[in-house]
């Protein structure tokens, strides 16, 4: 199962970020909920795994069977995991999708370190730009000061880094100098 989940992360991903880029959310959560329990189902474990069916049969029998649930680009989805053999995955990735949303309504932990302290109107700023790019979340801002970034800042959250100092500039300058 372990494997499953780490094929099925980056289709939860994608799944998501198209799902709140259109406000789909709640469509593509219901689609992939009934996708998952048709997958899930033995009988059709067996045709998934049946080699004498071929990948475009068994992605026609799921888009049939999920089709009350249909949401643009739900068949793109079930196309790629049918071409690559991976529609068993389909209820990790159900699964990894519902903890995306979860984690999608709290709030965005964010800490922005910059050379000097930043001043009150670029702190907003930065919070403003966050926000846009985090649609729909609360955003925590902490600050720190490193003096070592030399100038520019650092954006962190749980699992993206923003890197705008010269400190990172010139690492990024000399490593493709050294290459």
């Amino acid at each position: 199962m372990a494997e499953f989940t780490t094929i099925a992360r980056p289709y939860a991903k994608a799944a998501f970020s198209y799902a709140t880029e259109t406000e789909t959310q709640t469509q593509w959560r219901e689609f992939l909920q009934k996708a998952a329990t048709i997958a899930s189902d033995d009988a059709m474990v067996e045709v998934l795994k049946n080699p004498a069916v071929s990948a475009e049969t068994k992605c026609a029998m799921l888009d049939d069977l999920t089709k009350d649930r249909d949401v643009n680009g739900s068949l793109s989805l079930l196309e790629a995991l049918s071409h690559y053999g991976r529609l068993l995955v389909l209820p990790s990735i159900s699964s990894e999708y519902d903890a995306l949303v979860a984690q999608g309504e709290r709030a965005l932990e964010v800490t922005i370190t910059s050379a000097f302290r930043l001043e009150k109107d670029e702190l907003q700023l930065l919070e403003s730009k966050l926000k846009k790019q985090h649609k729909g979340k609360t955003i925590r801002v902490q600050t720190a000061v490193d003096k070592s970034l030399i100038g520019g800042f650092e954006i962190r959250s749980a699992d993206t880094v923003i890197d705008a100092t010269v400190r990172g500039r010139l690492s990024k300058i000399a490593e493709s100098l050294s290459a």
